[in-house]
């Protein structure tokens, strides 16, 4: 099999031209996100299509396109549009009928843009059930961790960070102080990253109350 992504938590290989399979590399069970993403499809919502899950195992639709973040690195999609199509994504997840369902990582690299379904979401590892503010929080919060960082996209992650916050619906600095809880608990961010969470959060507020 090659490899062709890896996250924080899985590898992603090619099975063939239509079906990837991600592999979480702690061996944690992949039949709980199958689930949830089949739920997800059955609602419209835009997510790959479930093959088949076994133990640590996903096996889903291969998408064809960039992801979101590739997009903007490369300059072919702006930082404006990108926080509009994120508010986007979270306001079409929390208007499903009977769901409470959030993502809770809903950042440009878990977007992917494709020619024939348009952005589809993926990596619902740690998606649960909850308020969508909170939701709404931690995309903003993700977002300002590199606004705030020393990186020569920050400025544009800057932008980005404003165009959520214009964009999405629903109210999320009561939800702020969890979503900096729950990212500073991420096994899978470096000291340095946990420690940059409280110019992450201050740049969230700056915003949101001005």
């Amino acid at each position: 099999m090659k490899i062709i992504g890896q996250g924080r938590t899985a590898d992603v290989y090619a099975l063939d031209e239509t079906r990837v399979l991600r592999r979480y590399r702690d061996g944690d069970d992949a039949t709980r996100e199958a689930g949830v993403m089949t739920r997800l499809a059955g609602h419209g919502y835009p997510v790959p299509a479930v093959v088949r899950a076994e133990g640590p195992d996903l096996v889903m639709e291969r998408l064809a396109g960039p992801s979101l973040l590739d997009a903007l690195l490369e300059g072919a999609y702006e930082p404006e549009p990108a926080g509009e199509l994120i508010a986007e994504l979270l306001t079409r997840l929390h208007g499903l009928p009977g769901s409470r369902l959030l993502h809770l990582d809903l950042h440009p690299g878990n977007v992917m843009l494709t020619a024939s379904a348009g952005p589809v979401v993926i990596d619902w590892q740690t998606a649960e059930e909850g308020p969508p503010g909170l939701d709404c929080a931690m995309s903003a919060l993700i977002l300002a961790e590199v606004a705030v960082s020393p990186a020569p996209y920050a400025p544009g992650a800057r932008a980005g960070v404003a165009a959520l916050l214009a964009a999405v619906r629903t109210p999320l600095l009561p939800h702020l102080t969890a979503a900096r809880s729950r990212r500073a608990a991420d096994p899978n961010l470096t000291p340095d990253e946990v420690a940059a969470l409280g110019a992450a959060e201050s740049f969230v507020r700056s915003l949101a109350t001005a």
